[in-house]
């Protein structure tokens, strides 16, 4: 994998930002795409990171770099993440010219230190079903039938985000990041889909993030692409100067 571009200094990148999407890791760039064509109809540069050909990570160096590889180094930047993609948001505030992050249904990672990549309680789930080489089945495949299909609006969308899905090594995800201290005095929000994330959620409202609750599931950007872009742009424009 190439060594990502340097970062530029703040003074001399354009004062308008791109939007990036961060993918999680576990899903691929998919569930993005309807959020970013309903930006692009908006006028907004917007990019998903890393994109569909990106090689899949074995480890948290390997995804942490497809991320930085995939962000403008000259452009400032404001960073969407949604789901585990949230771990690699210090990484990049520290390489790149962050304006604001948006975390969506995402997690939040440690003011500073070890930040592991998965909880135990998800780690004791897909375990057992690792395969000889080491790797698990790809992400709609850890959780019941029932629960997975609520997550999609048609069998077409879902085929699609599975086509995506990589299949990676259980060590990807008993990997951890270690986060240097002060990247979350970096203007943040919080969109949430339900409870999921109701720990995250509480530690949004507790460092005065503004946070937005929208009744949905873990991938409600594909049932409504224009509400959650909506809240996505009311968050940029209460954490930092329109984009």
């Amino acid at each position: 994998m190439q060594t990502p571009d340097p970062v530029v200094p703040a003074a001399d990148v354009p004062d308008v930002p791109v939007i990036v999407l961060l993918a999680s890791a576990l899903l691929g760039p998919a569930p993005w795409e309807p959020v970013e064509r309903e930006l692009r109809s908006r006028g907004y540069d917007v990019i998903i990171a890393p994109p569909s050909d990106e090689a899949d990570p074995v480890t948290p160096t390997d995804a942490a770099l497809s991320y930085a590889t995939a962000v403008p180094a000259d452009r400032r930047v404001i960073l969407v993440p949604h789901s585990n993609a949230g771990n690699f948001v210090a990484t990049l505030i520290d390489i790149r010219v962050v304006a604001c992050v948006v975390f969506v249904d995402a997690v939040i990672p440690v003011e500073s230190g070890i930040q592991p990549l998965a909880p135990p309680t998800l780690l004791d789930r897909v375990e057992p079903l690792v395969d000889d080489d080491g790797l698990l089945p790809v992400w709609t495949d850890w959780f019941d039938e029932e629960d997975i299909a609520r997550l999609f609006p048609d069998p077409a969308t879902r085929f699609h985000i599975e086509a995506q899905q990589p299949q990676l090594p259980l060590k990807f995800l008993r990997g951890a990041l270690r986060i240097d201290p002060g990247w979350d005095t970096t203007p943040a929000g919080y969109l949430a889909f339900g409870s999921t994330y109701a720990d995250d959620v509480a530690r949004a409202r507790s460092r005065g993030w503004p946070v937005i609750e929208l009744d949905g599931r873990h991938l409600h950007m594909l049932v409504d692409p224009v509400g959650v872009t909506d809240a996505i742009l009311e968050l940029v424009s209460r954490t930092a100067p329109e984009p």
